[in-house]
């Protein structure tokens, strides 16, 4: 008479245990394809996207948030981060 009670239990865990696996894939997809289609730019390749010079964006990388520093003197830009930060920058300026 315990087989009963014992397999609903046993249906949740299992159930519970596919969702996590689940998820888990699916945030591990989503990961992997913001990466694929994000590209790191140089400040000349930046620097036409935004109209500004690469002058001006090695001195505002700081402030930049798709700056990325890959070493002491090396910095890129995120492609996604700047169309990102454009169309942020566009409606809060209409607003």
């Amino acid at each position: 008479m315990q087989v009963p009670n014992e397999i609903p239990v046993n249906l949740g865990e299992l159930f519970l245990k596919l969702m996590r696996q689940a998820v888990r894939e699916e945030i591990r997809t989503l990961i992997e394809d913001h990466r694929e289609k994000d590209r790191l730019l140089t400040a000349q390749e930046s620097a036409k996207m935004l109209a500004v010079s690469p002058e001006w964006l090695y001195r505002n990388a700081k402030k930049l948030p798709f700056t990325r520093r890959l070493g002491p003197k090396m910095l890129r830009f995120s492609q996604l981060g700047i169309e990102k930060w454009i169309t942020t920058w566009a409606t809060t300026s209409r607003a």
